[in-house]
């Protein structure tokens, strides 16, 4: 007869390796290249005349996990199997706020990412920006 130790053994090696994955990846905060954000605004051309990278500082930075299956872009996350496997989509939603020394400009750039793999390259990126868009306030 067969015995079925080597089955439960791999049984309890495959759910701890689940586990350990998932604790890893929504134990960590979520992260977005700076680089690209502040790529994406001095190449604006209306944000690059308030905003420059020498008269720029970071006010305030915010990015979370969103909850829920919610979102209107990913409706997949909704139907009744996926509800068994995701608790949420790994999106997340974030902000930061910028002012500028010389003009005086304040903005609050909102954006919204999701989780992104470029294997083409095996290159990866954790985010990719679904969503970006700017509340500018100046003068007034």
């Amino acid at each position: 007869m067969f015995a079925q130790a080597p089955i439960w053994k791999l049984h309890f090696f495959a759910s701890a390796m689940i586990t350990a994955a998932r604790i890893r990846d929504k134990g960590v905060e979520p992260t977005i290249d700076e680089v690209w954000v502040l790529d994406q605004v001095f190449k604006n051309e209306k944000l690059n005349k308030l905003f420059t990278p020498e008269t720029y500082h970071v006010i305030d930075y915010d990015q979370e996990w969103e909850q829920g299956r919610t979102n209107p872009y990913f409706p997949e996350y909704r139907t009744p199997v996926a509800k068994y496997f995701n608790a949420d989509m790994n999106t997340t939603v974030g902000r930061y706020k910028f002012g500028d020394v010389e003009s005086g400009a304040m903005m609050t750039l909102h954006f919204k990412t999701m989780p992104y793999s470029n294997n083409k390259y095996n290159f990866t990126e954790p985010f990719m920006v679904y969503d970006l868009f700017a509340e500018v306030s100046h003068n007034g």
